[in-house]
């Protein structure tokens, strides 16, 4: 009688260390591909940076150039006021 409960028990234990194990698995799994997911997010978020960067820049240098050709249409006498 004893044996079989120690049978029972050592089954149950094995069993239990299985579960135990597969699910570590599915966790270690599922955490990759979360983890893979946040670097593809972040790559993009710097692409995207990059991007607005470069267009902040160029809307900059459009704003410097307006400014600058109504500086010289104002120098002009051609009667045109842009105030």
């Amino acid at each position: 009688m004893m044996e079989k409960v120690l049978t029972l028990l050592v089954g149950l234990l094995i069993a239990l260390g299985g579960w135990s194990l597969s699910r570590t698995f599915e966790l270690s799994t599922g955490q990759v591909v979360l983890e893979k997911q946040v670097e593809q997010l972040e790559f993009e978020v710097r692409m995207i940076d990059e991007k607005m960067e470069e267009m902040f820049n160029i809307d900059e240098e459009i704003m410097e150039q307006h400014e600058k050709l109504f500086k010289k249409l104002e120098q002009s006498n051609s009667g045109y006021n842009y105030n």
